[in-house]
C-alpha cells in the first residue's frame, strides 16, 4: 500500500498530513499515469511555507522505487539540483514496511545547511503513513 500510494496518489498527502501539506496539484500528467508528472506542492516545513513544482521521472515497480526531480519554487533558491528517490519498500510484517529513501542535492552556494528538514518529514511519513493508510483502507 505504501508504494503503490507514492505511485498513484500522492496528492493525497494533504489529507493525511494537513499539518504540514497545504495543497498538491496536479499541473501535467506526463504521458503514463504517474512517470513526468508534475505537481504543484504548497506546504510547511521547518516553520517555512514552501511552494515547489516537480516531476515524477522514474517508477520500478519491480524494486518498487520512485524518484522526483524538484524543477522550480522555494528549495531550487538553495541547490541547483534536488531530488528525493523512494528507493525501495519491503514488507516486514502485516500492516509494516520498511521505506528505503534517499535525498540527492548539490548546494547552490557551499556554506548551505544539509536538507535534514526534508530527511525527519520522510522518516515522519515512513512511520505514520501506513496506519492512516490501515485505517482508510
Amino acid at each position: 500500500m505504501f508504494y503503490e500510494f507514492f505511485k498513484n496518489n500522492i496528492t493525497q498527502l494533504v489529507n493525511c498530513f494537513p499539518e504540514t501539506y497545504k495543497s498538491i496539484e496536479v499541473i501535467d500528467q506526463g504521458d503514463e499515469p504517474s512517470v513526468g508528472s508534475v505537481r504543484l506542492w504548497k506546504y510547511e516545513l521547518d516553520g517555512h511555507f514552501i511552494t515547489t513544482k516537480e516531476e515524477m521521472i522514474a517508477v520500478n515497480g519491480a524494486n518498487k522505487s520512485i524518484t522526483w526531480n524538484f524543477l522550480d519554487g522555494d528549495v531550487m533558491n538553495f541547490y541547483r539540483s534536488f531530488q528525493i528517490k523512494l528507493v525501495s519498500v519491503t514488507p516486514i510484517g502485516e500492516g509494516s514496511c520498511l521505506a528505503k529513501w534517499s535525498v540527492n542535492f548539490e548546494k547552490d552556494k557551499g556554506d548551505l545547511p544539509y536538507p535534514t528538514a526534508f530527511m525527519k518529514l520522510l522518516h515522519k511519513i515512513s512511520v505514520d503513513l501506513p496506519s492512516k493508510l490501515q485505517k482508510q483502507g
